[in-house]
């Protein structure tokens, strides 16, 4: 009887742990598609319209409206990378915010010197 328990409780034990393996491989899965989904596709596509609209209106106001809400998209995805635990993605989206934001300003500071607003 003794030995029923035992080999019960290394089977349990096994099972446990290879749920664990498939909790861990389910949530890589799902990181790796929150990136593809919301980190991938849409920069790629903010570079497109940043491209196209320097080539046809290379008007600097409308550059700084994109770059703006493409910070507060990156400010989105680390809040949600946050609540969702996802830490190499945080990690990526803290620098791509940190960039962007880098950006922005920069624009907003040159946009202020051409126009003469600091002084």
């Amino acid at each position: 009887m003794d030995f029923d328990i035992k080999l019960y409780v290394r089977k349990l034990f096994r099972f446990k742990q290879e749920v664990k393996l498939m909790n861990n491989e389910d949530f890589k899965q799902k990181q790796l598609n929150f990136e593809f989904r919301f980190i991938m596709i849409p920069y790629l596509i903010f570079a497109v319209i940043i491209l196209l609209s320097n080539i046809f209106y290379s008007q600097i106001i409308i550059t700084m409206t994109f770059f703006g809400l493409f910070f507060a998209y990156n400010l989105g995805l680390l809040f949600v990378a946050f609540v969702r635990h996802f830490k190499r993605t945080l990690i990526l989206t803290a620098i791509l915010t940190l960039l962007s934001g880098a950006a922005f300003f920069t624009i907003i500071y040159v946009f202020g010197l051409h126009h003469q607003i600091f002084g």
